[in-house]
């Protein structure tokens, strides 16, 4: 089986203005990056400017940056769709003010990989290049390309052109994959119209593959479109990788409908928001602290966006130090979990620092859940699942959202399923819990129902709305209702008509002998009343009798039930409604049918009592209903009422 090609290495040339990266870049692909009339005519780069060169290690895309100070924006949207970084500084020059402020860009940016081109060397004598080997040491000593490789070249003369591919070639062999993402996200960082295909939009894709046909989604408007073509180094495909370039036609959009900025996206894999939590890495060279309250400006792929800082626990960010932060933003905006954006002054215009999004889709932060947010977003800085899903079981009550758990540790949804229920036990589809967590809330709610019982020991059940409700301020209600239904598969709980009760638990042994017998005088008065029993109202005004009726309801001795025509509440014996059954069945032996008049005379009550009976024995089963008529259904086992313990 032929390997797939290793995807494309993108690579951002950065440096002062006129040290020659654009020279460089035709040199080393024979493509011109200045493609606008006023660079051409400034012989300044004032864009972003694509070339690339196809290699049997890999393809390199090359984003050209701008030098100038003025355009920083497209300095960003190149490093942001890069993998590594092309340093050019002149070999005339040296070190200049933007060499050092795109390489620290690119740092904060999170680039890690690259090399050094040292350019115009045809324009210093050969013995004066170990001193500015050792100057540029020096200033690359504590940047993240220390141990890169320097090479001296010349655009004009060729020189070290080929040791510069072979280099070149090694940084695509050696720099990692591209990030996974949940699916395609293509920052536009271009929007045009082409004759006889449509509108076209290019940028650097992130994530996933595209491909001819597929539906897509622009955000953060939302509007659907379609991929009609695509286009990598100018060759229609039918898919386009992820880690490159790729222009793509769409269908459904007009090219005044789309913005650079934009992203062109998968749909539903990123939903844009309005607040998101990042760690920040706040420059040394910052003009002073960061706090609650500053407003930002926030660099991200092709875009930039003002934010409000909000921090996250903790004081004031002082320059050089890192921290917790939620930046909240007008309106929505689309990113991703792991995505680097820079962080500068409005007025004046400035770098702060770098961050890295740790929750795309960030909660609105409130003084009582501070403490397990800034929990939870330090064990995402660290990376391990185990960590962040410890945290969100500690945050949750005890469950863990395999969503959730995916998007904050940037890894596929089903790996994280899959690890997850090796380890953890399923609550419901996507949400787990700890073994441990299980134990202790399955302790809980025994210990609940058992106060509960205490509390009121004649109370034969407790109301699961209660019980429930009460566990709720600690654990998820997705654990509790788990846990109820293990506890009663087990036996340990009984669970009757929204009720639970501990096994063991009896009501009558807390009786008194005095209560004892009047509970069984208001259970013989329902008895005696059989098919018109007496108003249970009657009963709820003397000593004790509204909690006996009470219970007598809740062990299954009466019934309470609903005439909602008449907004009452009836109570009958349920020795009186399977009487009733019975009488039923024999007046009208199935298949035979009957009315509610027919069975209100055969059963010598009146339609204030029959509606409620009737409709009790059709939610038992005893009855079915066929229009205005019913039938009594054969063959069902009859159930005793239990007898009360003495």
């Amino acid at each position: 089986m032929t390997a797939a090609p290793p995807p494309p290495l993108g690579l951002a040339v950065i440096g002062h203005v006129n040290h020659g990266k654009t020279a460089l870049v035709r040199a080393l692909t024979g493509m011109e990056t200045d493609r606008l009339p006023e660079e051409k005519a400034r012989g300044l780069s004032i864009a972003l400017g694509f070339a690339f060169r196809a290699d049997p290690d890999g393809d390199v895309d090359f984003l050209d940056a701008p030098g100038h100070e003025d355009f920083i924006r497209a300095m960003v949207m190149g490093a942001a769709g890069a993998r590594a970084v092309l340093l050019v500084v002149s070999a005339v020059e040296g070190f200049a003010r933007q060499t050092r402020e795109h390489l620290r860009i690119a740092g904060l940016l999170g680039l890690r990989q690259g090399l050094v081109a040292v350019t115009k060397a045809d324009l210093v004598p050969p013995d004066a290049r170990a001193d500015l080997q050792a100057r540029m040491g020096a200033e690359l000593a504590a940047t993240f390309l220390a141990p890169a490789p320097v090479v001296f070249c010349s655009a004009v003369t060729g020189e070290g052109l080929e040791a510069l591919n072979r280099e070149i070639r090694a940084l695509a062999l050696r720099t990692p994959p591209p990030e996974r993402l949940p699916g395609a996200f293509l920052p536009l960082d271009r929007v045009f119209s082409l004759a006889g295909t449509g509108t076209v939009v290019t940028g650097s894709l992130q994530g996933g593959d595209l491909e001819v046909g597929d539906e897509a989604v622009l955000e953060p408007s939302g509007r659907t479109v379609h991929l009609r073509q695509l286009q990598v180094h100018g060759q229609v495909v039918p898919t386009a990788p992820a880690g490159g370039r790729a222009a793509a036609a769409l269908r459904g959009v007009a090219p005044d409908e789309v913005r650079v900025g934009e992203v062109l996206c998968s749909p539903g894999s990123f939903p844009p928001t309005v607040r998101v939590d990042v760690e920040v890495a706040l420059s040394p060279e910052a003009a002073r602290p960061l706090r609650s309250g500053d407003e930002v400006r926030v660099l991200w792929g092709a875009r930039q966006d003002l934010a409000r800082v909000r921090l996250i626990g903790g004081a004031p960010l002082e320059p050089g130090s890192s921290g917790l932060v939620q930046l909240r933003f007008s309106g929505p905006v689309p990113t991703h979990a792991g995505q680097r954006l820079l962080l500068r002054r409005p007025s004046p215009a400035g770098t702060l620092g770098g961050s890295q999004v740790l929750d795309p889709v960030a909660p609105l932060l409130r003084a009582r859940t501070l403490e397990a947010r800034r929990d939870l977003l330090l064990a995402v800085v660290q990376g391990r699942l185990e960590d962040i899903v410890a945290a969100l079981a500690r945050r949750d009550g005890g469950a863990v959202s395999v969503a959730e758990a995916a998007r904050l540790s940037r890894a596929p949804a089903e790996e994280v399923r899959f690890r997850l229920a090796r380890t953890l036990v399923r609550l419901e589809d996507g949400l787990f819990a700890q073994e441990s967590a299980v134990e202790a809330a399955a302790q809980a709610y025994l210990d609940r129902l058992a106060e509960a019982h205490r509390a009121q020991p004649t109370r034969a059940f407790v109301a699961l709305g209660s019980l429930r409700g009460g566990l709720a301020r600690t654990l998820s209600r997705e654990l509790i209702a788990h846990v109820e239904s293990r506890l009663a598969a087990e036996g340990g709980i009984r669970i009757v008509r929204g009720q639970a009760a501990l096994k063991g638990h009896d009501p009558f042994a807390a009786l008194s002998p005095g209560q004892l017998s009047r509970l069984g005088e208001i259970e013989a008065a329902f008895r005696e009343g059989g098919m018109s029993p007496p108003d249970a109202a009657s009963f709820a005004s003397g000593a004790d009798s509204s909690d006996l009726l009470s219970l007598l309801v809740e062990s299954g001795r009466l019934v309470s039930l609903r005439n909602h025509a008449l907004r009452q509440t009836l109570v009958f014996h349920m020795e009186a409604l399977d009487a009733a059954l019975a009488d039923l069945e024999a007046a009208f032996p199935p298949p035979a049918a009957f009315t509610t008049g027919e069975a209100r005379a055969a059963l010598s009550t009146s339609r204030k009592f029959i509606v409620p009976a009737l409709e009790f024995l059709d939610s038992r089963g005893d009855t079915v209903r066929r229009g205005d008529a019913r039938q009594v259904v054969t063959q069902r086992k009859r159930f005793g009422t239990p007898p009360i313990p003495h």
